[in-house]
């Protein structure tokens, strides 16, 4: 017996709020009701594109593919689409972000996923805290007072907005910016500019490391064999602990992230400390406009 298909009748909803649209613009009704008209389109188009992803896992199509024909990273298609995903964390943890283990035989399987873009990763970060904070689009935009279409489009990868729109969006979410703004750097391809106190490069380095673990889908990262203690990844998650660079570059691997991007703010870490404690020399240590 085949599932109950979702998707006609979310279309069918969807081009009656389409018809009623036009039809209120074709009656010159004043803004207020065209936006309300136009809101609910959108959420309409939301709730159909759910539909659709629903009807198509009904008929056997796996994440990766699902994630790939919709134009989004698997972790966004996850966290905007799983049906397994409670809709508010009932214990303080952020279980939404939590990885969908594979199977054996699924591991085996199942290719290897194209390394996401920088746009990517912080979209699916985004989209990973919507969905724990348990915020639709809808009221996203709302209380953001941004376009339902602005955070899609940032969610999806597709569209990297000013900082200030990203900070926005984060805070109205309950989320903290402070764990995004690194991968908005890293979208938008910005200098990195470095750092010598102790304070501001451990923050860097701390929020980097939470930003790529919101843009895994991953509350926490299981025990393989890389990470047999979970304390200490929580101590270096939680801003507790600043490993040496082989444990850091296998936890951004494990978290799907670019070592090269974190290496260097874990090397200006070592560097404000090295300072810090003395341990160069006047000579030794650069000037403040030249560091590398």
């Amino acid at each position: 017996m085949h599932a109950l298909r979702q998707g006609p009748g979310a279309a069918l909803r969807l081009q009656t709020l389409a018809g009623e649209l036009a039809e209120a613009e074709r009656r010159g009704s004043d803004l207020k009701e065209l936006a309300e008209r136009a809101l609910a389109l959108s959420a309409a188009a939301d709730r159909y594109l759910g539909a659709a992803v629903h009807d198509a896992r009904a008929q056997g199509l796996g994440w990766s593919e699902v994630a790939r024909q919709a134009r989004v990273t698997e972790a966004a298609a996850r966290a905007m689409w799983s049906p397994r995903t409670p809709l508010l964390p009932t214990d303080g943890h952020d279980h939404r972000c939590e990885a969908h283990p594979l199977s054996p035989a699924e591991s085996e399987t199942r290719p290897a996923p194209a390394p996401a873009s920088d746009s990517q990763r912080l979209g699916s970060a985004v989209s990973c805290l919507l969905r724990t904070r348990g915020v639709t689009v809808q009221e996203a935009a709302r209380k953001a007072d941004l376009s339902s279409a602005c955070i899609l489009r940032l969610v999806t990868g597709h569209r990297v907005p000013d900082w200030p729109v990203v900070f926005t969006l984060v805070t109205a979410a309950g989320g903290r910016p402070a764990e995004f703004r690194l991968l908005w750097e890293w979208a938008r391809k910005i200098q990195r500019v470095p750092r010598r106190s102790v304070a501001v490069s451990l923050a860097r380095f701390h929020n980097a490391l939470r930003g790529l673990q919101w843009a895994s889908g991953q509350a926490a990262v299981p025990a393989d064999g890389v990470l047999d203690d979970r304390g200490v990844l929580a101590a270096v998650l939680n801003g507790e602990l600043v490993p040496d660079w082989a444990m850091t570059q296998q936890i951004v691997q494990r978290l799907k992230g670019n070592p090269d991007q974190v290496k260097e703010l874990w090397e200006d870490v070592r560097h404000s400390f090295m300072i810090t404690s003395g341990f160069l020399s006047s000579p030794e240590v650069p000037d403040a406009d030249n560091l590398t």
